[in-house]
Order: structure tokens, then C-alpha cells, then sequence
């Protein structure tokens, strides 16, 4: 088998218009995608998503793939490690991380998708046996929105099983504490809440002195973890944060390959590591990110926020790695988290059981880029600190 073409496929998708993309960096109405799409001349071809596209112009994603695709073409799909070096090795001088390294995750996770349909196998049976017949899964949503939005969310959540939710915060201490005491009174004590500052890639970040703060005035709330503190590249000041607080501090949704995993490992920055598979350098690399981690005495929830791409990448690495603590499920309103599965993650009780079919499990037909066709000037983000109006 070999590859024949990598295709770009860009996306606009408009958010509801009562679920706009908000959080305490910016809000943005319609997101863009960049999917890509490899063939092979033995008419078996895969797919993958590229996490962070929605913030940068779709056409240079495009262009990235378009490079990697004249890497690639003659290769063998099935040789997944081997295609990974080829992308890595050749733009190494300039594409040691950020979106170089998210566009050859997205192609990998996609030569994963080829190599699962030719076995006829899921991935995770490709790339190791399961050491979990189920995970616990947790709703990823609380987006900044009126508080009665917020609330029905809450108990929407419950209704639906969970006993894991995220919720965004990050605005300003007041607002943040009547919204996380809000979340917790209604889930009660014994369902997992987790508080996302988003300060990784916030145009405002706090620094550590205002996370320690903000950490504190959020102890009484029992969370589960508190995620992203501090900017991304800020390892010093997560250390600082976690050294300053019982609560878990996790974080790394943005970070790119083991060395800079390795960061925070050194530092004895966190509690939990959340690799992306779509974004830390695919899928075996975010196993070696979780062998790392657990060496280090850290768990892994891998982060998957996106296209149903997104999440069966996360989920094939994640029941692998003995480490895993959480798997996330996007409760955003962004209609494609569900709508490119073939057959959705079956969820049950609070807890989602190993996919079973071949490759990703997903599709993404001519209709659907259609409803979704790119529109370029679509998608502009606003970069910018919420208010607490909001």
C-alpha cells in the first residue's frame, strides 16, 4: 500500500447563535477547521484533525499538509513511526513545535485511521492492548455564558450521568467564585469538578502570584484539578502554583512532543498531564508522553477538544496508557464533535468503553463539507479578556 495524495480540507462551522465560542481570552461565532485526508492506491484512506486551527489562517494548515503530502507520497501508510521521522526530520530547523508539529500529528493520527481499517481493527488494538475495559469520561463545557445558562448546563450534565465536568474560569476572582460555587452546589460532592483558568495560550495571562491567588480562594470548592494556571511555557511559575496549593494542577493541552513534557516532569509542575494527540506529535507520542509521566509519578487526561476526529484519537492512546486518569467528551455545542462518528462513543453510567470500530471510527462525506464549506474571513477570533458582564 502507498500513499497517493494527502488532501487539506478546510471547514467553517458557525457556533448557535446562543453557544458562541467564549471564553476569558476571546469569543469567536464560527470556528475553522483544517481536516486532512490521506488516500492510498489501494482505495483505503484516513483522516485527521488539527487541534488549534480555529486560531491561526486555515490556508497556512493547508499549505503545511500540502509540504508533508510530497514527504510522504510513495510511502507506506501502515509504516506510521517511520512517515512521523520523515515530517519530522525534514522541518526540524523550524518545526520543532507549535503547528508544524500539530500538522504531522494530524497526519499521523490519519495514517492510524488507514492502518486500523486495512487490519480491520481499532487503533487501540494496534498500538497496545487496553489496560482499561472503561474510563471515566467528563463533560468539557462551562464556557463563559449567563449564569442561568450555566446552571441548566450543570443539571443537564447530571441528567446525561456524569460524574466528571469542566468548567471555564479566568475572568475575575468574583466572578469566578460565585460561578464555581454555583457548579458545585448543583453537582453536589460527589461529582468531579473541574476549573479550566485557560491561561496556557490566554492573551492575558495570569502570572503565578495571581494563580496562587486564585488557587486559594478556590480550595473550599474540592476540585478535581485546576488546569492551565499559568502560560504554557511557564513551567517555573506552574511549579510555583502547585507547590502553593492542594489542589491538582494539570496542564500541557498545547505543548508539543516529550522534551517539553519534559519540562514540567523536571519541575514537578503537575499533577496531571493533558497531551493532545492532534498537537503533541500524535498518537505514539502522547504513549511515550504517558510513559514519561508515569515515571514521574503523573497522570495523564488527555485533552480532545474538536472534531469526533479529535476525541477517537485521544481515546485510542488513552485506554492504552496505564496512567490515564479522565478522558474529556467536548459538551461545547460544536456540531461536529458528534457528527463525523460513525458510530458514537458508547457512554455509559459516567464511563465510555473502548471504541470497536476499525481506525478512528469516523467519515466525513461530500454533504458535510458542503454544510460546512470554508468561508476564510469567517472565523476571526477575538483575542481579548472576557468581561464579567458576561
Amino acid at each position: 500500500m502507498k500513499i497517493t495524495k494527502v488532501e487539506p480540507i478546510l471547514l467553517t462551522v458557525d457556533m448557535p447563535e446562543e453557544h458562541p465560542l467564549r471564553w476569558s481570552g476571546g469569543e469567536a461565532k464560527s470556528i475553522n477547521c483544517a481536516l486532512v485526508r490521506i488516500h492510498t492506491d489501494e482505495g483505503i484512506s484516513g483522516l485527521g484533525d488539527c487541534y488549534g486551527s480555529g486560531f491561526v489562517a486555515g490556508e497556512a494548515t493547508a499549505e503545511l499538509f500540502r509540504l508533508f503530502g510530497r514527504f510522504l507520497e510513495g510511502h507506506d501508510p501502515r509504516n506510521v513511526s517511520k512517515c512521523f521521522e520523515t515530517m519530522y526530520r525534514r522541518v526540524i530547523y523550524w518545526g520543532r513545535s507549535g503547528l508544524a508539529v500539530a500538522v504531522a500529528s494530524t497526519v499521523e493520527n490519519a495514517l492510524w485511521d488507514i492502518t486500523g481499517k486495512a487490519a480491520g481493527k481499532p487503533v487501540h488494538e494496534l498500538i497496545g492492548r487496553p489496560c482499561h475495559d472503561k474510563l471515566p469520561i467528563y463533560a468539557s463545557g462551562g464556557l463563559e455564558q449567563p449564569l442561568d445558562s450555566l446552571k441548566a448546563e450543570m443539571h443537564d450534565h447530571i441528567s446525561k450521568g456524569y460524574k466528571a465536568v469542566k468548567m471555564r474560569i479566568g475572568v475575575s476572582l468574583d466572578h469566578d467564585l460565585e460561578r464555581v460555587a454555583t457548579c458545585r452546589a448543583i453537582l453536589g460532592p460527589d461529582v468531579k469538578l473541574m476549573a479550566d483558568a485557560v491561561m496556557g495560550h490566554n492573551p492575558n495571562p495570569w502570572t503565578s502570584a495571581e494563580a496562587v491567588r486564585a488557587a486559594r480562594s478556590l480550595e473550599e470548592f474540592d476540585l478535581f484539578w485546576l488546569e492551565e494556571p499559568c502560560f504554557a511555557a511557564d513551567y517555573d511559575g506552574y511549579a510555583h502554583v502547585r507547590q502553593n496549593t492542594p489542589i491538582p494542577i494539570s496542564g500541557g493541552e498545547s505543548s508539543c512532543m516529550t522534551y517539553e513534557f519534559k519540562h514540567f516532569f523536571d519541575r514537578k509542575a503537575l499533577d496531571i498531564a493533558q497531551p493532545d494527540a492532534c498537537q503533541a506529535g500524535g498518537i505514539l507520542e502522547c504513549l511515550k508522553i504517558a510513559a514519561l509521566a508515569d515515571a514521574n509519578g503523573v497522570k495523564v487526561a488527555p485533552h480532545a477538544w474538536g472534531t469526533s476526529i479529535t476525541v477517537a484519537a485521544n481515546l485510542a492512546w488513552a485506554f492504552v496508557a496505564r496512567n490515564t486518569v479522565l478522558a474529556e467528551y467536548p459538551t461545547w455545542h460544536f456540531p461536529l464533535t458528534d457528527e463525523l462518528f460513525i458510530k458514537k462513543p458508547c457512554i455509559e453510567d459516567g464511563y465510555v468503553l473502548p471504541p470497536t470500530l476499525p481506525g478512528l471510527g469516523v467519515e466525513l462525506t461530500n454533504d458535510t463539507v458542503e454544510k460546512y464549506r470554508y468561508r476564510p474571513d469567517a472565523s476571526r477570533l477575538n483575542m481579548r479578556r472576557a468581561s464579567s458582564d458576561t
